[in-house]
Parts: C-alpha cells; structure tokens; sequence
C-alpha cells in the first residue's frame, strides 16, 4: 500500500497544482500518491495537469465538484478517494518537503503507534508588506517526539497559549492521520459536522478527540500560503451559541469546538481570559480600521452573552493601523530567526525552497542520531545567521 496520499482540493478560480505535482512526483521511488479536486470548470492550467496524470500512475484527478460545494464536502470528497497509509490535505500554493512519505516512515520507527503526526510548518503570506520588517523563526532541533494527548487537549480547546488560533498542529491539514484514524473520524460524524467555512479547524477537533497517539517533528516539513481569514455571510450553526465564523477566526474555531462536543453530548466551557485574549488578537490582527471598530462589536456583542457578561468589562483590544515590524534575527534559544523575505522570497514556495538549504535534510534526520543533527544544524544555522 502507498505509505502518504497528499490531497489537494483546488478552490473554483485557483490555478492547478503543477508546480507541487512536478516536485513531489520528480523522484519516481517517492512512495506517494497525489490525488487533485478541482470546483468549478475555470481552473487555470489544468490542462498541464492533466497531460501529467496520463503518464503517472501516482497522479489521480477527481471528477470537477460544483463550482458551489462547501470547503468541508470539498475536502471530504478528496480524503474519501485516499489509497495510502496516511493522508494529508495542503492547498495549490502550499509547498511540502518531497521526501515527506519517506520522513513519516520514519516517524513510525520513532514513535510506534501512532495515528496523528504533526510537523512544523512555515505560514507565509505572498501579500505581506515588504515595507514593514518581519521575520520567521526557524527550529535548530529536528527531532521526533511524542506528544500526550491531554497536553494537546488544553492547547487545543482551552485556548493555552494561543493566538488567535489554538497552537495544535495537529489535524489533517499540513498533517497527516492514518488511514484508521480517518475512518474512525469519519464514522462518529454527527449532525453538527461539517458544517464550516473552516474544514481545517474542524479536522484538527476530531483528531484531537478521536486520536491515540501523537508524533511531532521538530523539523519543517512544509510551508502555508496563509492569508488573514476575512469574515462574511454565514447561517449560525447553533442559535444558542454567539460565536460564530462570521464575526471572525476565532469565534469560527470556537463554535466548531462547541459543535464538535456537542455531537459527543458534552459542553462547551472553555469560555475564559485564554479565550478572551483571543478575540482580542482576532481584533488586533485587523489593520483596517471601519472593519475593526465591526469586528470588535461583533466579538464584544457576543461575549456580553456568555455567563451574564462577567468577561466583558476586559474586552479592550488595540487598534493597530499596520503590523508590528519585527526586527529579530539570529538565534535566540533553538530557534534561528530570519528576514520573511529571506532571499528575495514571497511566496510560501519561494520560501520553503530557500530555508531548506538552512536545515537538515531529511536523509540525515533519519539516519543520524538526534544529538548530531542539532550540532550540525547549529553550525549550519550560525553559518547562515
């Protein structure tokens, strides 16, 4: 059986997914399929795609979606037509180590058992200003390791240390589950599921609840082409619930954990100051003004209704008229920090190419003991700093 299928449902509009195809399909051992979703019949490029699948057998196109399929139908259709060990979604302008099959191998060595298997990733906005300076931290460590589930669960719904996103890897999206772990998914489905603009959100929900054991590497494996989450138009799933995807990010991922747990026949009580701050880097993290003064009243008006408005007093969020810049470079601790346009790079393929020139290949994480990769990409890091 293939060891990884990476998924790639491509949006209507968006161009076909040639440039990751040739890449990861360019070592014909690679043991990996790659099986593309396009929506809507305005893909660009997808005639180049599809000359390729004529001669690669590890190239499936699906049937097109309807141009007006919700992303979560849009993503389950993909993961349905897996034929691999494991399964991973990432998007078009998305880019992925290659040798990822080869790495997740690994990881089984490293960590017998498990089902989830989370990396580091880079988040990379092509539409960043170049104006105001900012930078990315790289890991100096590369080691694979497992990580316990209840620690997992207050990041991931207790809102531990988090932006305004919970910090929890894990999940389906730059991430991989095992073939059972999907099906398990899957199956304990409610009437609540997928039923957002999120999917990735409500994939890395149920794979916290319905995983057993968790690898995590150290080592980047891929980088997102992220953009700010813009809020529109949505239908509440719960009308007892006021958080919801329309007033932003954060409120989107709250009403998904409630919805998750209510499926199970549990509540949701994650309500806190960890939730609060939040929506407050929800509101911060808008730089346009008329859109931040609505946001902002969105997220108070809803948070005046959760446990009689105790917590709305502290709803204070900052107005910011344009990011922060962040001048840091070099290596603070493990981490090694660099100019986001390190290079002359923009996009999240531009850089994850050149920053894998700066870390470990993936043949000496698996074949070097974890003491010496950490040295060697010491001296490798400072060499680059």
């Amino acid at each position: 059986m293939t060891k990884l299928s990476i998924c790639i449902p491509v949006e209507a509009g968006k161009s076909a997914p040639v440039r990751l195809a040739t890449e990861l399909l360019g070592n014909p051992e690679a043991d990996l399929e790659i099986i593309v979703a396009f929506c809507g019949d305005d893909c660009r490029d997808a005639d180049a795609l599809y000359a390729m699948a004529e001669h690669e057998p590890r190239l499936m196109i699906l049937p097109t979606a309807p141009a007006d399929i919700s992303p979560c139908h849009h993503w389950l259709g993909t993961v349905a037509a897996m034929r691999g060990e494991w399964v991973t979604v990432i998007r078009p302008d998305d880019a992925i180590e290659p040798d990822i099959a080869e790495f997740i191998a690994h990881a089984e060595e490293t960590v017998p058992g498990m089902d989830a298997f989370a990396w580091n990733s880079f988040q990379i906005d092509a539409g960043a200003r170049r104006d105001i300076e900012a930078s990315v931290a790289l890991p100096m460590q590369h080691h694979i390791r497992e990580i316990e589930k209840d620690d997992l669960i207050v990041k991931g719904f207790k809102w531990a240390d988090s932006s305004n996103v919970p910090n929890m890897a894990f999940g389906v999206y730059h991430a991989a589950i095992s073939r059972t772990l999907l099906e398990t998914v899957l199956a304990n489905s409610g009437e609540l599921s997928w039923q957002t603009p999120l999917p990735q959100y409500e994939w890395a929900a149920r794979v916290l609840i319905y995983a057993q054991k968790f690898g995590f590497s150290s080592r980047p494996l891929s980088a997102v082409d992220a953009h700010r989450y813009m809020p529109g138009p949505v239908t509440p799933v719960m009308p007892d619930f006021p958080f919801h995807a329309g007033i932003g990010l954060t409120a989107g991922i709250a009403e998904i954990h409630a919805r998750v747990l209510r499926d199970l026949g549990i509540d949701w009580e994650n309500f806190g100051e960890n939730f609060l701050r939040a929506c407050m880097i929800d509101c911060l993290l808008e730089n346009r003004e008329d859109a931040f003064e609505a946001m902002a009243q969105q997220y108070y008006a809803a948070i005046q209704k959760m446990e009689g408005g105790r917590l709305a007093g502290a709803f204070r969020p900052p107005y910011m008229a344009e990011p922060e810049a962040d001048l840091r470079r070099g290596r603070r601790g493990m981490l090694l920090f660099v100019n986001r346009f390190i290079g002359g790079a923009v996009t999240a393929a531009e850089f994850f190419a050149m920053v894998r020139h700066m870390i470990a290949p993936i043949s000496i994480v698996r074949d070097t003991p974890e003491e010496l990769i950490e040295d060697k990409d010491r001296q490798r890091m400072m060499a680059s700093a």
